[in-house]
Order: structure tokens, then C-alpha cells, then sequence
């Protein structure tokens, strides 16, 4: 906490004489995501405008809300994971598909415990759901479900590694899911000879 303390500031010199809109909305995400000091609901609009040093008709040109910065923050997050995984169905259960997952969720620790700690947690979810219900039949009851089934799978698992610290690596965590579906398959296999 107090690491991120002593960065804002530095962070606030290098972005700060750069004016463009794209830097100037980047800029007001990380000032709103390096408060880590206070709970997102404490945090005032003029907090943020006064650490990112932009003025309030520049944030309001750029946002409606605190919450706008974070769903962006979020989308950008969302799409950088499923690029990164190809997260489309079928699911194909490889060491690299799980790697890249947890690889990419550890580059964008801070602030996925951010929006999870601001209740964002559905919110991410539902953007997960959304994009694997695009790669599905709208006419197959089964891939829809089956859908559902992974998008949730995924984020429980990915929320609670974050949640707890991720305590594991990357290669920890995608060798655990690995093993789990592998096993999963293994056990069905087996019970389908029966």
C-alpha cells in the first residue's frame, strides 16, 4: 500500500505533460486504480481529478462516473484475456491454453483485485459470458449451456486465485486446471465403458 503510495507521484510527472485524450483518460485510470489507500466507494471525483492534476470538465468530457473508468478498465482487461487465450468454445484443455490465462490475469493483478473489491465481480463475469455466447449457435441449447458452464468455471477460478493472494504461479495454477479437466475426461471415459 504504501509502495503504490510513493509511485503515484512519479507516475503523475511522466503523464502529466502529455495533454492528448488518450493519455488524459489512461492517466485518470490509474490514479483511480492506484487508491488503493481508500475503498472505491470513498473515493471522490475530485480525488481522482486532483491526483491525475486534470481538471473536472476534462474528466467529464472523458467519463460519467467512477464506475465508467473501471467497466473500461474492465473491457480492456476482459479482451486483452480472451485474445491471449483464443476464449472460444470448445475449450481445449492444453498446459499453454491455462498458462496464458493465469500468465495474463498476473499482468493485471492490481487491477483485477481492485474491481473485484469495488463489486465488479458479476459485472466481469457477464462481460465473459457475453463474448463466449458470440462464438455459440444461438440454435444449440447445449452450447449455450456448455458456454455458461466454462465462462463460470473460469472466472470462479480465476477470482479466487486473485482473491486469495495468488499464492500460486501462473505455471502452478495452469497445471491444477490442467490435471482437473484431464481427470474429469479421464473419469468419463472410464465410466462411459462401463
Amino acid at each position: 500500500m504504501h509502495q503504490m503510495s510513493l509511485v503515484w507521484p512519479i507516475l503523475i510527472l511522466i503523464f502529466k505533460p502529455l495533454i492528448s485524450t488518450y493519455l488524459l483518460i489512461s492517466g485518470l485510470k490509474i490514479q483511480l486504480l492506484l487508491m488503493k489507500d481508500k475503498c472505491f466507494h470513498d473515493i471522490s471525483i475530485t480525488d481522482i481529478v486532483k491526483r491525475a492534476g486534470v481538471s473536472r470538465t476534462a474528466y467529464y468530457r472523458n467519463y460519467d462516473s467512477k464506475e465508467d473508468i473501471l467497466r473500461s478498465v474492465m473491457k480492456e482487461i476482459v479482451d486483452k484475456v480472451i485474445v491471449a487465450m483464443n476464449l472460444r468454445l470448445p475449450i481445449s484443455n492444453t498446459y499453454e491454453y491455462w498458462y496464458s490465462l493465469f500468465h495474463m490475469l498476473k499482468q493485471h493483478a492490481d487491477s483485477l483485485q481492485i474491481l473485484l473489491m469495488a463489486n465488479f465481480g458479476d459485472a466481469l463475469l457477464s462481460e465473459i459470458h457475453s463474448i463466449m455466447q458470440s462464438s455459440v449457435s444461438k440454435d444449440s441449447i447445449q452450447e449455450n449451456y456448455k458456454s455458461y458452464f466454462w465462462s463460470d468455471a473460469i472466472y470462479s477460478v480465476a477470482a479466487s486465485w486473485i482473491r486469495d493472494g495468488m499464492q500460486q504461479t501462473a505455471e502452478e495454477m495452469a497445471k491444477i486446471c490442467y490435471q482437473i479437466i484431464d481427470r474429469m475426461n479421464e473419469d468419463c471415459h472410464s465410466t462411459q465403458k462401463e
